[in-house]
């Protein structure tokens, strides 16, 4: 069995959907969140670290089953998963295919090493920190519920001990999370968006987006405060999104009647929404945004534009969200009541007297199934 140093925690088979092919090596364009330069990259060097999921022996030799489980059972898979999303004619999925898209889809979460560096970087500014501002030679530092004593002389040491401790706990600790955020998840309903206009969706070396639920129609909703909520991503009503190429994004939604349904959904979008994934996929990002360079461009430039108080631009959001509200009541009563209820058909006619509504190509689709009832 091979033994691979050089393991990419972002599969190639999904960075080379935001590439471009040249004589069958793929490149890809990136961004670091400290630069403003945007370069040109092999896909074999991006999203990758040596030994990340390398498990040391007590013989001294180095086990690679976590690297081959990813590789093997999950890498491998992606583009049999990617090519059933991306087939229009796919409506209804069997619980085989959903899990299959599920767990795909969501071991690009805990695999990262996002979470991992950021615990690092915690302990090494602490360790530093102490002894900046103590003349003593040992200091205890309090760390995820131990108090190690470190000396002044052993800093780094300890910090490198302590960083191999944390990757092997991350490679335990991350299989468990990401079973249970499967689990979480296997029965929420799954739909495709398609970008309709010239926007393009960038992804980032930390690509899946977890949105916690909302009722934008509660009496209770701060939009401010949503935005600041830390992210529980086990929470079972969690909405998560995922950009699987330049046009095309999954999302996984919880039901409001807890069933699984079998309806494989597909909307279009435009340039609002992907403006909105865009920003998050680079909030969420650790390092790097990633796509091809003129999505990358253009994403800087609408996020700049469009984050402008113009009257135009405020329009544009009070329509968006009126519109959104609307569908998310909609949805809500299509559960509840079914396709062929007087409340549905009300709230169908209400919403087809909106222009900003009536006009969404998503809308007039549901608009021409309702009517057919």
């Amino acid at each position: 069995m091979s033994k691979p140093v050089r393991q990419h925690f972002i599969p190639r088979s999904y960075l080379n959907n935001f590439s471009e092919s040249m004589e069958g090596k793929y490149f890809i364009h990136g961004k670091r969140h400290d630069s403003q330069q945007i370069v040109r990259l092999s896909t074999k060097d991006i999203c990758i670290e040596r030994n990340l999921y390398t498990i040391p022996t007590n013989d001294g030799e180095k086990n690679f089953d976590v690297e081959h489980f990813y590789a093997d059972k999950v890498d491998s898979v992606f583009p049999t998963v990617y090519t059933l999303i991306k087939d229009p004619n796919v409506r209804t999925i069997d619980f085989e295919t959903r899990l299959k898209i599920i767990t795909t889809a969501l071991s690009l979460y805990f695999r990262t090493p996002k979470f991992l560096n950021i615990q690092n970087n915690f302990f090494e500014r602490q360790i530093k920190h102490a002894f900046e501002n103590t003349t003593k030679d040992e200091v205890i530092i309090s760390f995820l519920g131990e108090e190690p004593k470190v000396n002044r002389n052993e800093v780094e040491e300890i910090i490198k001990e302590r960083k191999e401790h944390n990757r092997i706990r991350f490679l335990i600790q991350h299989l468990q999370d990401y079973e249970n955020l499967v689990q979480s998840k296997l029965m929420d309903d799954i739909s495709v968006y398609h970008i309709v206009d010239d926007s393009e969706f960038i992804t980032s070396d930390n690509p899946v987006i977890i949105r916690a639920f909302v009722d934008p129609t509660s009496p209770d909703y701060d939009e401010e405060e949503y935005f600041k909520k830390e992210i529980n991503p086990f929470e079972k009503t969690n909405m998560i999104h995922l950009p699987l190429d330049r046009k095309t994004m999954l999302t996984i939604i919880p039901r409001a009647d807890n069933n699984v349904s079998s309806l494989f959904r597909r909307m279009d979008i435009e340039i609002l929404d992907v403006l909105m994934y865009n920003s998050d996929i680079e909030k969420n990002a650790e390092s790097w945004i990633l796509g091809s360079k003129n999505g990358i461009e253009k994403h800087i430039e609408d996020q700049r534009s469009f984050n402008v108080e113009t009257p135009e631009n405020l329009e544009r959001v009070r329509n968006y969200k009126e519109k959104a509200l609307a569908f998310s009541e909609l949805k809500t009563l299509m559960e509840k009541k079914g396709l062929r209820s007087a409340e549905v058909k009300e709230k169908v006619a209400e919403m087809n007297s909106i222009h900003h509504i009536s006009s969404d190509r998503n809308f007039q689709k549901i608009l021409q199934t309702v009517n057919s009832l």
